[in-house]
């Protein structure tokens, strides 16, 4: 007689060398969720300075600072963010924030847009959007990152007043 139902789909499964593997790496990424207390690293938004202009758009960049509110270290690796300005999404954006938090410390590190001109006179609203990937400490939370099973995201979210001044 043949299992029936979700039985028969474990029983099955567990008869293929790849099912195995990846069965046992999906209960090792739940083992890591539950054992690993480390907290996400925290942002501010420290400021926006210009950097280039042409005729018609602006390079401007905005500096973050992030926090490990941990005592391991905490490597960034992969930021995906976005620029509104005036609640108007202007930018769309990938950058490596190239830092490692230390224990209980800060980094600062900068993300730049490119902006239509039109978009930049008076004072504006403007939001910083998005997530950074990260690795929590320990081995196999940089196995199971680099085997793009567990890949943890910090959410970015913030918010200022540029004086464009024209």
């Amino acid at each position: 007689m043949q299992p029936t139902g979700v039985c028969a789909t474990l029983v099955l499964m567990n008869t293929n060398p790849r099912s195995m593997l990846a069965l046992s790496l999906v209960s090792a990424s739940f083992l890591l969720v539950g054992c690993n207390k480390a907290l996400a690293p925290e942002f501010e938004a420290l400021g926006v300075q210009e950097i280039d202009r042409s005729e018609d758009r602006s390079v401007i960049e905005f500096r973050v600072r992030a926090s490990n509110p941990n005592g391991e270290p905490i490597p960034l690796r992969t930021v995906s963010y976005r620029v509104e300005i005036n609640g108007e999404q202007v930018f769309e954006g990938v950058r490596s924030p190239e830092t490692t938090l230390h224990t209980y410390s800060n980094s600062e590190f900068v993300l730049p847009a490119v902006v239509p001109l039109e978009y930049l006179s008076g004072t504006i609203d403007y939001a910083l959007l998005g997530s950074v990937q990260y690795i929590p400490p320990g081995r196999l939370s940089e196995v199971l990152f680099d085997a793009e099973i567990l890949v943890p995201e910090a959410m970015l979210e913030l918010e200022g007043t540029i004086d464009a001044g024209e």
